[in-house]
């Protein structure tokens, strides 16, 4: 009996053994803090807190450093060259991107995308549309999001050169983001800007061949998207969008309830050049302004 007691606690022994064992690591700690820090510093750019993003994406970008993540290092550069860009601090922005040059150059050439991905955003704030249409080159070999942001780019480009027109980049766009939806529902480092920018792009495209149905559509995606993760700035284009939208379809009460959400951001932002279309809209509908 002795022994058959000695053998069961053994086996349970063995047992609490190997439940006390850690769970096998699938990503080094290092690397998923670096990632955090990353994707917080990106949600703060969104938010226009440049002073906090700047400080994450510096964190980040030591941390990436630490540890030699070449892919971490770019999308981390990649960021604080937004910033200086966007600030106008143009010294800053050269230091930044010649960084990326060298990089993208030399130590990942197969991450070149994170680099034309910042090069494209610049020409679209100067809004260089003929420069966006030769640079915006999708690949079957970038990841999904960043296909994503270059068709956005490419697709809005073709809808300011040649409104009304079809565009080839429309229907990749589409697919992908459905598909981007989808990975959305499951993967929370998955960009929810990435999804609302593809659907602004594919909306504005159809408000001017005048598919107002499916603007809308599109745009109430991108307003639901945009109020759950707190993408405000975006928030404010699409409801002025859907204003115009609203508009072409007749229904100037809506038109307006979206102006007045979209004027309303645009000031907390102190964007004033969207602020006077906004209040140029308003004066269309011959609404009176009682501030």
């Amino acid at each position: 009996m002795k022994t058959k007691a000695w053998g069961i606690c053994l086996i349970l022994l063995f047992a609490l053994s190997a439940c006390s064992r850690p769970a096998q690591l699938k990503q080094a700690p290092a690397k998923a803090a670096a990632d955090a820090t990353l994707l917080l510093a990106q949600n703060l750019e969104q938010k226009h807190r440049y002073l906090d993003s700047f400080q994450s994406f510096e964190s980040a970008l030591s941390q990436y450093r630490s540890f030699a993540n070449l892919r971490g290092e770019l999308y981390a550069l990649s960021g604080l060259a937004r910033l200086a860009y966007i600030q106008g601090q143009q010294a800053e922005f050269e230091q930044y991107h010649q960084r990326l040059e060298y990089l993208t150059k030399y130590a990942d050439q197969s991450a070149h995308y994170v680099l034309l991905v910042l090069d494209l955003f610049c020409l679209q704030q100067e809004k260089r549309y003929a420069e966006i249409q030769n640079l915006a080159r999708d690949s079957y070999d970038y990841p999904v999001a960043i296909r994503m942001q270059i068709l956005s780019y490419k697709l809005q480009a073709d809808s300011y050169l040649n409104p009304g027109n079809s565009s080839a980049s429309y229907e990749d766009l589409q697919r992908l983001s459905n598909r981007y939806r989808r990975q959305l529902k499951k993967d929370f480092s998955a960009d929810p800007s990435v999804l609302s920018s593809a659907l602004y792009a594919m909306a504005y495209h159809n408000y001017l061949s005048q598919d107002f149905v499916t603007a809308q559509k599109q745009l109430d995606e991108v307003v639901e998207l945009d109020s759950l993760y707190e993408n405000h700035p975006g928030l404010g284009y699409a409801h002025w969008l859907r204003g115009m939208v609203h508009e072409g379809r007749q229904d100037k009460r809506q038109a307006i309830t979206d102006y007045i959400c979209a004027k309303n951001v645009f000031q907390h932002f102190g964007n004033a050049d969207m602020t006077r279309k906004v209040d140029a809209a308003l004066t269309r509908l011959e609404v009176v302004n009682h501030e």
